[in-house]
């Protein structure tokens, strides 16, 4: 600490700082004292008598005054204390909002959307007779023939789906001559004709169903079965130029296909949209053992696609 003389009432001195001499001559060797006598010759008031020296053993004894420790460390540690309350209390407030924060499906206007796929029940492949193989099973069953009731095996309705009560369901079998009104014949006797080959062809039963869902979305599938594989192959390769009706000028559907489906079922997929909101088409035939489904679907307007995959999916899983 720097010190200011007092004034005094005659010339001023000024104070020349005290410079340690180094420690040379040993430990032993003092640094001269100055005197008024080292300068004779010169007359002045005698300045005040300064200080007394400030004595270490009394400071070390004294009771120290203060703070304990200086300011810029007693600052550190603020600091530090003050990261330390903040980083708990974000720990704590992200725990709280993680416990308390709801599921998202639960918020409203925040409900996860869902990609346009219909709600079916549970599906499950019907009991076979003892001792009876599968359709696919080319080993065991060479002429692909499904034991199963054909009508056991037509997909169920959806959710919010209302039946079509003309169609027979599981309660009967649809005659091959409403059977081919869903096709478009160009002429009159190709249809006539087609119904007689239909029972040339070896052909057993028609299984039948329909629905309609809120939407507007209609859904037909029929289960054509005949005798053996080699009957069905021999049908289908005649109605294969017959278009839907409804869906002339329709192009193919490469979208339906899918690991989900067995590999030894044959899918052939069309989509003919609704030009000027008119009625849009698709349809798909899917081959397996002695029978083949053909699944269709229309609406006035566009026309969902993933509903249409999820039921021929569906449908080609229950004939394997």
């Amino acid at each position: 600490m720097t010190e200011t003389t007092p004034e005094t009432t005659g010339p001023a001195v000024t104070a020349v700082p005290v410079t340690a001499v180094p420690d040379t001559a040993g430990p032993e060797t003092a640094v001269p004292e100055t005197t008024e006598e080292a300068a004779p010759g010169v007359t002045h008031d005698p300045a005040p008598e300064p200080d007394p020296a400030p004595d270490p053993a009394a400071e070390a004894a004294a009771p120290a005054e203060g703070p304990a420790c200086p300011p810029r460390r007693r600052l550190r540690a603020a600091v530090r204390w003050t990261a330390a309350v903040l980083v708990f209390a974000a720990f704590g407030g992200a725990a709280t909002y993680a416990v308390a924060q709801p599921e998202r499906t639960k918020i409203p206007g925040l409900k996860t959307p869902g990609d346009g796929r219909w709600t079916y029940p549970p599906v499950a492949l019907p009991k076979l007779p003892a001792g009876r193989p599968r359709p696919l099973d080319a080993s065991a069953n060479p002429a692909g023939v499904h034991y199963a009731d054909l009508r056991s095996l037509l997909l169920p309705l959806p959710e919010q789906a209302v039946a079509d009560r003309s169609f027979p369901g599981t309660k009967g079998w649809l005659p091959s001559a409403d059977y081919l009104k869903r096709y478009d014949f160009e002429f009159p006797d190709t249809a006539r004709d087609t119904r007689l080959e239909l029972r040339d062809d070896a052909l057993r039963h028609i299984a039948a169903r329909a629905w309609t869902m809120p939407d507007g979305t209609r859904t037909e599938i029929y289960l054509v079965q005949f005798l053996t594989a080699g009957h069905r192959n021999s049908h289908y390769a005649q109605l294969a130029g017959v278009p839907v009706r409804g869906a002339r000028d329709a192009v193919d559907d490469g979208t339906v296909q899918s690991k989900s489906i067995p590999s030894a079922e044959t899918v052939y997929a069309q989509a003919k949209a609704g030009a000027h909101g008119g009625v849009s088409t698709r349809s798909a035939i899917l081959g397996a053992g002695d029978t083949y489904a053909l699944v269709v679907q229309t609406r006035k307007g566009a026309l969902p696609e993933v509903p249409f995959r999820q039921t021929v999916r569906l449908q080609a899983q229950l004939l394997g």
